[in-house]
């Protein structure tokens, strides 16, 4: 077994966690075998992948290809709107459609996608696309406006400033860039030997995180493997609310999100079934007010004892929560997951209330 570590990953820091899920599952959809997940033991944890074949080379020819496949013209990530416009049609937030029209051509145009990525039995793709959400043409507020992010991933955070949106403004690019690399400077970003964000030209206030760290330089080779990782969070869609996001706590405008740490080697399955338990909801819940949680200020507090020692029977050691914040404008506002805080699992909890 050999051990990929992200050395300079920070596990307070909501990117370090979504660059391990990510690059988890684009290396073994690629055919590596055995592909495991942990953390480094002690008191500076990083984030680690471990196959037989995890060799830098190995891991950096595996995303770049990964890069270069979504860079095609074909592909789903090139996909238009409508023809002749820059915004893409898998994004689960766009401009508002206001016709019939313009709803059905968009979901026949989206489900001949989805029925191609079937036949090709293109799973992370379709994961992904799942877990991003669509435009909720179901759903509207008492007016009858309707509500079209209300179908979208919490973990979805472009702004949506000057008509942006997630798949043309952030993974196109991110796939052109990190295509034309080498496997050598692929794994030299991974591993922060040599980071570097062509995307905003290492711009002081880069946006390349996409909420997952506060601005900054972001090496596109990470960003690219963490817009992944949300292919691990599906979502369920309601009718008559916002869809509810696996690892997302509280109201959808802000809220937490939250994430395990754990001792051993987890196959990404396993670690899927963690991330969507309640268990960890529940362990990550308690102690907050339940108006912070959506429910009535009169609410039983959330007891997460018996979620504590499900997760201690299942090896997980910590579980951290990252507050969302918002900033910018109103009409456009940029969600950011803050630096989270560690809730150890190795005490029993004391009920609050």
């Amino acid at each position: 077994m050999t051990d990929f570590v992200l050395p300079h990953a920070d596990p307070y820091t909501m990117l370090s966690h979504m660059t391990l899920y990510g690059l988890a599952a684009i290396v073994e959809e690629a055919g590596l075998d055995d592909v495991r997940l942990s953390w480094t033991p002690g008191m500076n944890r990083r984030p680690v992948l471990s196959a037989p074949q995890a060799t830098p080379e190995t891991i950096g020819e595996i995303v770049r290809r990964h890069a270069a496949r979504h860079d095609d013209p074909d592909a789903w990530p090139s996909r238009q709107l409508r023809d002749g416009e820059h915004r893409a049609l898998m994004s689960p937030r766009i401009s508002v459609i206001t016709t019939g029209d313009g709803w059905r051509s968009l979901q026949d145009r989206r489900h001949a996608v989805l029925d191609q990525l079937t036949q090709a039995r293109a799973l992370l793709d379709l994961r992904l696309i799942a877990a991003l959400g669509e435009p909720a043409y179901w759903s509207r507020n008492g007016k009858g406006d309707r509500l079209q992010d209300d179908g979208a991933s919490r973990l979805e955070m472009q702004p949506r400033n000057q008509g942006s949106e997630f798949v043309g403004n952030r993974l196109r690019p991110l796939a052109a860039a990190v295509a034309a690399r080498t496997a050598e400077e692929v794994a030299d970003g991974l591993v922060g030997r040599r980071a570097r964000d062509e995307i905003a030209k290492d711009k002081p206030d880069s946006r390349t995180p996409t909420g997952f760290a506060a601005p900054g330089p972001t090496d596109n080779a990470l960003a690219w493997c963490a817009l992944w990782g949300i292919s691990q969070f599906p979502i369920a869609q309601r009718v008559n609310a916002t869809a509810t996001t696996t690892g997302h706590l509280g109201r959808a405008t802000g809220g937490w999100y939250c994430v395990p740490v754990w001792t051993g080697r987890w196959r990404t399955a396993r670690h899927r079934t963690i991330l969507a338990s309640g268990q960890l909801a529940r362990f990550a819940a308690a102690g907050l007010v339940p108006k912070a949680l959506g429910k009535p200020s009169d609410s039983e507090p959330v007891d997460g004892e018996p979620a504590r020692q499900w997760l201690v029977a299942r090896g997980v050691t910590a579980v951290i929560r990252f507050p969302v914040q918002r900033f910018g404008s109103d009409s456009a506002p940029e969600r950011r997951a803050m630096r989270g805080e560690l809730l150890k699992t190795d005490k029993p909890l004391v009920a609050r209330r």
